[in-house]
């Protein structure tokens, strides 16, 4: 093994964890109640860096590489067990307030120390030719496992976050939270992955050290920078969450066999199917075109719940409408609505200014009319115009 290079390497991320990990637990945040999962989750974040950063230590002051590179590789699967749930738990915390129960939480802390006692016995019971060999490749296949099955919760709840935002803001609301998908695919490869890139050969162990750097300097980065969105990011999810609910109470007082239908629907995480009568469905349509011809989607700020009011409908009816009729999510539908009216705008009056179109055409940031133009049209706006 290269020591020299090794240690520097070990040197430099342990200092970058530890300053990363001081941040997360003293850096001055918000008093107010709202930002209470936001604080949990990093502490939570501070707590898996301080663990890995004990890690890195016994790796620098022992050296249990050069010692015996079996006990190294299993002293940093289970380490790496109990860091995928921090991480993990943290990132659900941003996305779903309840989650982290105090049963769940001490579930799964029961189970690391269930697989560190595991390893611990078997190093000890098995003969000395299996724990060099089998045993860490099995262990690290557990662990994999583990991760994997971490990573997937956190994916499948970020895309329902994702579907009920765009299900309900007709501006771009994913953005704010879109850095914990690259974090946690990040994560996928580099955490569930420590259960191979462990095994590397011992002269290129420093590659594996170094790479940590990036990935927790991004993971800081984006924890600082979603403090100045949280506040607008909550707003979002909270407005949709309470929609949710006034909707579902709409529902369970008009049709409760209907309601409990859904119910099982949303369990099963599907798409409520909802029906309409054919007088519900004609109201409905009327009401929509009507505020199609009054150029209702040009308001910047929109959300499912005013387009709801405005067409007397329920919030819920007129998503699952809009679901099926035109295959979109409401704010892929009123990005169509504005894009067409934008197109027009600039047919009409070639020398008005893109920010001018973008304004009219209800967008809230001239980036995001752009992005969204380029992504239908194959060029920006301007170039569409000439």
């Amino acid at each position: 093994m290269e020591t020299t290079i090794y240690h520097y390497a070990l040197c430099v991320s342990l200092t970058l964890m530890l300053f990363f990990s001081y941040r997360f637990f003293f850096g001055r945040l918000p008093d107010s109640e709202l930002y209470r999962p936001y604080r949990q989750s990093r502490r939570l974040m501070g707590v898996a860096l301080l663990e890995l950063s004990a890690n890195y230590m016994v790796h620098f002051f022992i050296t249990p590489r050069a010692v015996c590179p079996t006990i190294a590789i299993l002293m940093n699967l289970c380490t790496y067990w109990l860091s995928v749930w921090l991480f993990g738990s943290a990132m659900m915390l941003l996305l779903d307030r309840e989650w982290v129960s105090r049963r769940r939480f001490v579930r799964h802390i029961v189970g690391w120390v269930a697989y560190c006692l595991i390893t611990l016995v078997l190093w000890f019971l098995l003969p000395s030719r299996v724990s060099l060999t089998a045993l860490p490749i099995v262990l690290a296949i557990v662990f994999m496992a583990y991760a994997v099955r971490v990573a997937r919760k956190v994916f499948l709840t970020f895309r329902r976050t994702i579907r009920r935002l765009d299900d309900y803001y007709s501006d771009d609301g994913a953005a704010y939270i879109r850095w914990m998908s690259v974090f946690t695919y990040w994560a996928v490869f580099f955490g569930a992955g420590q259960g191979v890139f462990t095994f590397v050969p011992d002269r290129y162990v420093f590659v594996w050290i170094i790479s940590a750097i990036p990935f927790y300097t991004y993971l800081y980065e984006s924890y600082s920078n979603y403090l100045l969105l949280y506040e607008k990011a909550t707003d979002i999810l909270d407005k949709s969450n309470d929609a949710d609910a006034a909707d579902e109470e709409q529902q369970t007082a008009q049709n409760p066999s209907q309601s409990v239908a859904d119910n099982v629907n949303c369990e099963l995480n599907a798409r409520p199917q909802l029906v309409m009568s054919h007088d519900q469905e004609v109201a409905l349509e009327r009401g929509i075109k009507e505020w199609i011809d009054k150029e209702g989607y040009t308001v910047g700020g929109l959300n499912i719940a005013d387009v709801a009011r405005a067409t007397t409908t329920n919030r819920t009816y007129l998503s699952a409408y809009i679901n099926t009729h035109y295959q979109m999510t409401f704010r892929e539908w009123v990005n169509m609505l504005r894009l067409d009216y934008a197109k027009r705008l600039m047919r009409d009056n070639p020398e008005l200014p893109v920010a001018e179109v973008a304004r009219q055409a209800g967008y809230l940031s001239l980036s995001y009319f752009t992005k969204t133009f380029k992504d239908a049209e194959g060029v920006t706006p301007g170039k569409w115009c000439r």
